[in-house]
Order: C-alpha cells, then sequence, then structure tokens
C-alpha cells in the first residue's frame, strides 16, 4: 500500500488529524471530521492543533487525545536536517494513519511523519484556495476520493453535560437570543450601533432575552458591551471556555452574527435560527451549513472582495450599508417561522 493511500478499517487502530485552523475552518470540516469517524468506528483518534477548539469535537467523535500542536515538540517535523528525536517518534509511531489539514501541503512534514513509523500520511487541504466552492462540499469531494462518504444531513455538535455545568446560569424565561458583534477582522463586523438597534427592537418586540458574546477579539470594545448589558437588562459572557459558550447557545433560540467563529459554533450547537451577516468574505465558500442558516449582505456591489481570505477593502462599506431595518425584517420572519 501507498503511504498517500488510505488503508482499510481492520488496518488501523489508530489515527492523527492535523488540523490548526481557526474556529470556523475546524467546524466547517466537522462533516468531514464525522465522516472519518464513521469509516473507522474502531479506530482511537486523536486531534491536533488548538485543545480549547478540539475539545468542542471530542464527544462528537469519541477522540481518545487532543494535543496542542503550539508545543515545541513538534518542531522537528518541519525541519529535515536532524534526526526525529526518539521521543517524538516513539509518540507518533503507535498510528497506523495520519490526516494532515493544512490550506497548502508542506511536503517535508509528510514526509517527516512517514520517517517517523505512520505507515500512511495523507494531506487533505482545507479550504477551495482557487475556486469558489463550499468547504463542506469541497472536503467531500476529497474524502470521496479516498472511498470514504461525506453524510449530507447537518453537522451538529454533542454538548456534553460537563459544558452546561460550566455555562452559566441563564437568567429569565426567555426565548434567548444570543449576539456576537465582533470577529477576527473589523472589516467583517458590523456597526455596534446597529447590532444595538436590532437588538433593542427585538427584545421589545418579540420578548427576547439578549445574550452579549466576547471573547479576547473584542476587548476593546468590553466596555461599551458591559454597558448596554447593565442598562438594558441584557446577559454578557465575555471569555468563557468554548464549550460553555456552546451549551449557552444550545440553550438560545436565535443567533445574530458575522463571519466569525462563533457563528459556526451557532450553528453546530443547534441554534435553531442563524442569522448571519456577511461583507467582504464569500458566504458561498465560508457560510455555515444548515436549514436554520440564513445569510444576509449588504448591498454593495464590489462584495465579496476577499480573495483567498486577504481583506484588503480600507473600510467595510458592505457591512456599512447592511440596514438595521433589513436585519431586523430578516431575524422577525425566521421567528415566525418556528
Amino acid at each position: 500500500m501507498s503511504p498517500s493511500e488510505l488503508p482499510p478499517p481492520e488496518a488501523v487502530q489508530k489515527i492523527l488529524i492535523w488540523h490548526q485552523g481557526a474556529l470556523g475552518d475546524l467546524l466547517l470540516a466537522g462533516p468531514a471530521l464525522l465522516a472519518i469517524r464513521r469509516h473507522y468506528p474502531l479506530a482511537r483518534i486523536t486531534g491536533l492543533g488548538s485543545p480549547e477548539r478540539w475539545r468542542l469535537l471530542a464527544p462528537t467523535l469519541s477522540l481518545e487525545a487532543v494535543w496542542d500542536s503550539a508545543g515545541a515538540v513538534w518542531s522537528p517535523l518541519f525541519t529535515a536536517d536532524s534526526p526525529l528525536p526518539p521521543m517524538l517518534t516513539e509518540r507518533l509511531a503507535a498510528f497506523q494513519l495520519a490526516l494532515v489539514f493544512s490550506p497548502r501541503p508542506h511536503p517535508a512534514m509528510l514526509s517527516r511523519l512517514a520517517q517517523a513509523g505512520i505507515p500512511a500520511v495523507i494531506w487533505l487541504p482545507s479550504w477551495p484556495v482557487s475556486r469558489q466552492e463550499p468547504v463542506g462540499a469541497f472536503l467531500a469531494g476529497h474524502l470521496a476520493g479516498l472511498g470514504i462518504s461525506v453524510p449530507t444531513e447537518s453537522f451538529r455538535l454533542v454538548i456534553a453535560e460537563k459544558w452546561q455545568d460550566q455555562a452559566p446560569e441563564l437568567s429569565g424565561p426567555g426565548p434567548f437570543l444570543a449576539v456576537a458583534p465582533g470577529s477576527g477582522h473589523p472589516c467583517k463586523n458590523w456597526p455596534l450601533s446597529h447590532y444595538y438597534e436590532v437588538t433593542r427592537d427585538l427584545a421589545w418586540q418579540h420578548k427576547l432575552r439578549i445574550i452579549w458574546l466576547a471573547g479576547p477579539a473584542e476587548e476593546a470594545i468590553l466596555p461599551y458591551l458591559q454597558g448596554i448589558a447593565t442598562a438594558q437588562d441584557h446577559l454578557l459572557l465575555a471569555n468563557l471556555p468554548l464549550t460553555a459558550v456552546a451549551a449557552a447557545l444550545s440553550r438560545c433560540r436565535l443567533y445574530l452574527g458575522g463571519d466569525t467563529g462563533l457563528t459556526h459554533l451557532a450553528a453546530a450547537a443547534g441554534v435553531p435560527k442563524v442569522l448571519a451577516l456577511f461583507g467582504p468574505t464569500d458566504p458561498l465558500v465560508w457560510a455555515p451549513q444548515g436549514d436554520g442558516v440564513r445569510v444576509l449582505r449588504g448591498p454593495c456591489p464590489q462584495a465579496p472582495c476577499a480573495a483567498n481570505r486577504e481583506i484588503t477593502c480600507p473600510e467595510p462599506r458592505c457591512m456599512q450599508e447592511l440596514s438595521p431595518a433589513s436585519v431586523l425584517e430578516a431575524a422577525a420572519l425566521m421567528l415566525a417561522s418556528g
């Protein structure tokens, strides 16, 4: 068998899956990862990447372990001028299959994994670099070429009971609307004043309890969010573990946010209605999937303009021109549909 061929299930006891992508990237790969788990139902799987992100998938994929790819122990895999340390070789030789997700291949690193004793090492592109195609469909096509069928149903995370214990109690009767106003790039953010206007009207018209979600990227606007939450009797969940955020989201009826990992987490956590606001990035490629997901875009003719995820526009006209009235109307229709 060639090192790049997929071994049969009976030949695989342990699988290493390397994925260092952002939260949204990892969740978009969720259907593909679930297909790998179903193809190898008895294999013990280790996820390698960001531990906090991979822990979200642990119950769903029945992971045996989660390893941190930021550790110095992995650096010899990226150099070819010295032997692999025995400790690293011993650690990797226990696997019969390594699947490496990355935007572009790293031949030297793949070769070093094989040198460590892994019989089958396969690279899978994380997303379509040169064409417009949904990430999920793109990955499904690559796995189909390896003989793995990807499920067509919406990807859902298993919410562990201990995650519910981590999440703060959501006071009030609900139903709840979760709002994530930030993202990893300011040009993907809808104006905060628009979020405030829409949440105020939704709370009044539909008797929703508002939950603001904030992480490290929202540090600059955290005082503003704290002020809104206090003045309007909203809830603010800031800098919680992702597992706790997933548990809180699973109790919500509606989610509102931009092109951010939390929007993907909302869809995967089972929020019935997810309203995703897109601007410079292409929702055809990057939007979360699911029957309850609706994408809303501004009228800017240049959008989407971010080729290969590179956002170069000086100001986010596409987001600024998305009116609160249109978002409020879309949210109301989603709530009315059940």
